[in-house]
């Protein structure tokens, strides 16, 4: 039994060693030098504005396709798809269609992960619309004590 343990631990060592020797020499890519073309995302205040986001349950067909059961919350996939198309993804799932038999269904959903960078741009635009709104106020305001 000895002898087991003292090769096992013996070659998992070896695997340590190798993988800590090969994360060593691993090289790193940076982000930038992955991209080919990178641009702003405007107008997304404008886009966003578009989506009506709802809250919905799947049908009862929807339990062929092993989707969810509770209530779900986010955006029509047809809508998104006339508004931001990129963020919609088309997933194929198997149905049960009789003894031993499936079909392939295709179903739309919206990547919500890639919603992200619209929000964040969103936010900035309104920012960036408060900061000119309350410099406009400023200065009526000066413009209105100097008045008096």
């Amino acid at each position: 039994m000895n002898t087991v343990n003292s090769k096992l631990t013996a070659a998992l060592s070896f695997v340590a060693v190798f993988l800590l020797a090969n994360n060593v020499n691993a090289q790193k890519l940076d982000d930038k030098a992955l991209m080919e073309t990178t641009s702003p995302i405007t107008n997304s205040v404008e886009q966003l504005s578009k989506l009506t986001p709802i809250s919905f349950n799947y049908n009862s067909d929807s339990k062929k396709l092993k989707l969810p059961t509770c209530t779900q919350y986010g955006f029509q996939p047809s809508e998104v798809q006339q508004v931001i198309p990129g963020i919609v993804k088309s997933q194929n799932k198997m149905v049960p269609a009789g003894k031993n038999a499936f079909k392939t269904v295709t179903i739309d959903t919206v990547d919500m992960t890639s919603l992200i960078p619209f929000l964040v741009s969103s936010i900035k635009e309104q920012q960036a619309e408060i900061e000119k709104l309350k410099e406009e106020v400023r200065t009526l305001k000066s413009s209105a004590s100097v008045a008096q």
